[in-house]
């Protein structure tokens, strides 16, 4: 049996290993989320001004929708209207956004495939916003800010094989 002092010894020594491991982690997890920010950062450069600012419009919607949901669902409760009208709202707000879509290119220029991906993200969240408790969560807002990743995503994938937009030189 060990004594007392070569329990506190060993102890002593799996912790150092332990945070030795740890920092290690840390490191590569540090490395990680900087290779995140600067792939973001470099799919901020694929943005489209004349055409991209009618997804703030979109994310406008999504986020007066989201808004509007803890609204009705007090009205849920005081008369039972709230759900009627949160499945209203949530069908206009889902036609509007899907009608930037289309006006912004993000279905026209790619596959069809990766179009109808794009409008299927579209529809998930519309359809997760008329379960009632679950509409509590903001999955339009997340739904229009996945549907803005895919589309730079895109246009970062098309620069790369030579058919699409280049991003335009950093301003000094």
């Amino acid at each position: 049996m060990a004594s007392p002092e070569q329990h506190a010894s060993n102890l002593k020594a799996a912790r150092a290993i332990g945070s030795i491991r740890n920092a290690k982690n840390t490191a590569k997890n540090a490395k990680k989320n900087i290779k995140a920010a600067v792939n973001i950062g470099a799919l901020m450069t694929y943005i489209d001004p004349f055409m991209d600012w009618l997804f703030g419009i979109a994310l406008v919607f999504a986020i007066i929708k989201d808004v509007l949901n803890y609204v009705l669902t007090a009205l849920i409760a005081a008369g039972g209207i709230g759900e009627l009208l949160i499945i209203l709202f949530t069908i206009i707000c889902s036609i509007a956004i899907g009608f930037i879509m289309l006006l912004t290119g993000s279905n026209g220029k790619t596959k069809s495939a990766k179009a109808l991906s794009r409008f299927l993200v579209l529809l998930f969240g519309s359809f997760l916003e008329t379960i009632p408790g679950v509409d509590l969560f903001p999955f339009e807002t997340f739904s229009v800010i996945i549907i803005v990743w895919m589309t730079l995503v895109e246009r970062k994938r098309a620069a790369e094989e030579g058919g699409g937009m280049e991003p335009e030189p950093a301003v000094a």
